[in-house]
Formats: structure tokens, sequence, C-alpha cells
């Protein structure tokens, strides 16, 4: 088991992101989570990024995964961000393992890239079409669509999308690039990859 901390812009990445690493890297996922918006210092997101390496650091933690939505940021541009905070930390102390990861354009797009993930999760009927990423312009409103139309409506959205992260095998993805998923995934096995082989 690894123990970490994640940094992401609300609770449904701390519902599905340690559920993700899981699929990827094959160990059991304990993770405090704390949004971007409790972490009051200056310096925009670099300076966020720092700080959240010092508090995983000081907490002895295994390490830490910031993530960030684009929403309607330029692409990458957020990323940029956090690996220049990840760098300010690893110009002065010995790296300390920090996957950092951007959703295009939000982290249901993750979800919704696996199409039996979520099909099994909800229950749906094999008739039912599941838009692709390419063929949605919100999978957030998608895969709530779905959920709603499904035998887990009214049921709590955390534990719903929780269930579908569970489900999820990376090498379904279909659009694991455009989504920034793959990005996340080299991260997490650069960052963690050398701790899960102790």
């Amino acid at each position: 088991m690894i123990n970490i901390n994640i940094v992401g812009d609300g609770p449904r990445d701390a519902a599905t992101v340690p559920y993700l690493m899981k699929s990827l890297l094959g160990v059991e996922v304990a993770a405090e989570f704390e949004p971007w918006a409790r972490l009051n210092t200056r310096g925009g997101y670099p300076g966020k990024v720092l700080f959240a390496i010092l508090q995983a650091r000081d907490a002895e933690k295994d390490g830490l995964v910031a993530l960030v939505d684009t929403d309607k940021a330029p692409k990458r541009g957020r990323l940029k961000e956090l690996q220049e905070g990840r760098e300010k930390d690893r110009m002065k102390r010995a790296p300390f393992p920090t996957a950092l990861g951007e959703a295009v354009p939000h982290g249901e797009a993750w979800l919704l890239d696996d199409p039996v993930a979520v099909r099994q999760s909800l229950s749906l009927s094999n008739d039912l079409k599941i838009a692709t990423i390419r063929n949605t312009n919100s999978p957030k409103e998608t895969l709530t669509a779905l959920i709603n139309q499904s035998v887990r409506r009214g049921e709590n959205m955390m534990e719903v999308l929780a269930e579908i992260a569970k489900a999820v095998r990376p090498n379904r993805y279909q659009h694991a690039s455009e989504t920034g998923f793959r990005g996340l995934e080299e991260d997490l096995r650069t960052e963690f990859g050398p701790l899960l082989k102790r």
C-alpha cells in the first residue's frame, strides 16, 4: 500500500483517483484529499504545489498527486504551472514522488473514456449508446445524464463515480492522450515506480 496526499479541484478527484492509481500501479492507495482552494498560499499553482509537497513530506506520506482540470484554460497551461512548482522544490531538496496531471476538460473524461466500465457500473443496457470523448462537449454532463438514466440514479454521486473508477481499465481507453490521462499515467509510473520496487 502507498499512502499519499491528493490535491485537486474537488471531491470527485478524491473519490476516483485512488482507484485509477490502483488500476495503473497494481497497489492499494490510501489517500487524504485537499482542494486547491484550501491551500492559501501565494504564487498561484506553482506556489500551491510547492506548499503541498512540503505538507506531504512533513506528514511522512509516500508521495503527492496534484491534479487540475483544463476547463476553459489553454490546454496544458495549468500543467506547466504544476511542473514549475515541482521543479522549484527539486532545486532545493531531494525529489519527493509527485505525480502531476491535467484532465481535459475535467476528470469525468477519464471515466467516460472507458465505456465498458461505465456500462457495467451503471448496469446500462447494451443498446444504450455511450458518447465518446470526441462526441460530447461536456463529459461531466454526459456522465451525469447516464447516471440519471441508470439504476444508480439518486445514489450518492461520489460513491457512484468511485464505483466507475474501480471498474476502469486504462488499457480500454480510446482517447487517453486527448483527455490528459496518458500524461498522468506516465508521471505516476515515473514518480511512484521506484517506490513500488522497494
